[in-house]
């Protein structure tokens, strides 16, 4: 029988009249199944979070690993979403900053404020690049919450620095897969089809909600 801490208890108990439960309370469980599966690996690595926000992403997962030694880095541009898309627009989820995130982060979340590291900029710009580089060369984790198919695309690029001669698996966590089907879905289905062979790796779907699905890459060498 699964046994609930009290943060967990807090989220499946106390907040059962919020409207979108099963959107927040699913990837929640199914966060736990990833982190079991990790745990149970042996792996260790660093998480990182394309599109922060207000940090939620970030405080479920560090209440789930409760991991000291672990990085905790997030990147947004904290001024909403870069352009119109299908059911996107412009400048939505701007209600937020850098200083918002990380003061959310580190009073709900569990996270040495040493290791927690957000990234202020567009995924496309170079900064964003360099500055990932300097503070981690060992991606565990990724946790996707961009919404559009044009970021979650720049995102994937961006991790490719990290797949190279790679032997230890990757985990990718979409939110917002289930939105709209020409958006995340078709954005990593375009990049899978595009990369898997130069990059040897094996796909396997670990667990989903109707808005998310969450994937381990196995590297072949």
């Amino acid at each position: 029988m699964t046994q609930f801490n009290k943060f967990e208890k807090s989220i499946l108990i106390e907040n059962n009249d919020i409207p979108e439960l099963e959107h927040q309370i699913g990837p929640f469980l199914n966060m736990k199944a990833v982190k079991d599966e990790i745990e149970s690996s042996g792996l260790k690595g660093d998480m990182l979070e394309f599109g922060t926000y207000q940090g939620l992403g970030m405080i479920y997962l560090s209440n789930i690993f409760e991991n000291d030694n672990m990085k905790y880095i997030g990147v947004d541009s904290f001024e909403g979403l870069p352009d119109s898309s299908t059911i996107w627009k412009k400048g939505s989820f701007n209600d937020t900053s850098q200083q918002n995130a990380k003061e959310n982060i580190l009073k709900f979340g569990k996270v040495n404020p040493e290791n927690l590291y957000l990234i202020k900029g567009w995924f496309n710009d170079p900064y964003v690049k360099k500055r990932l580089s300097d503070v981690s060369d060992d991606i565990l984790l990724v946790h996707l919450d961009a919404d559009l198919g044009s970021s979650t695309k720049v995102a994937l690029e961006l991790l490719e620095s990290f797949l190279l001669n790679r032997t230890k698996p990757l985990f990718l966590l979409f939110d917002d897969w289930g939105c709209h089907p020409d958006e995340v879905p078709d954005a990593f289905w375009n990049w899978v089809l595009t990369n898997h062979e130069k990059y040897k790796f094996n796909l396997k779907k670990l667990c989903s909600t109707n808005l998310t699905r969450y994937y381990k890459l196995d590297f072949v060498q």
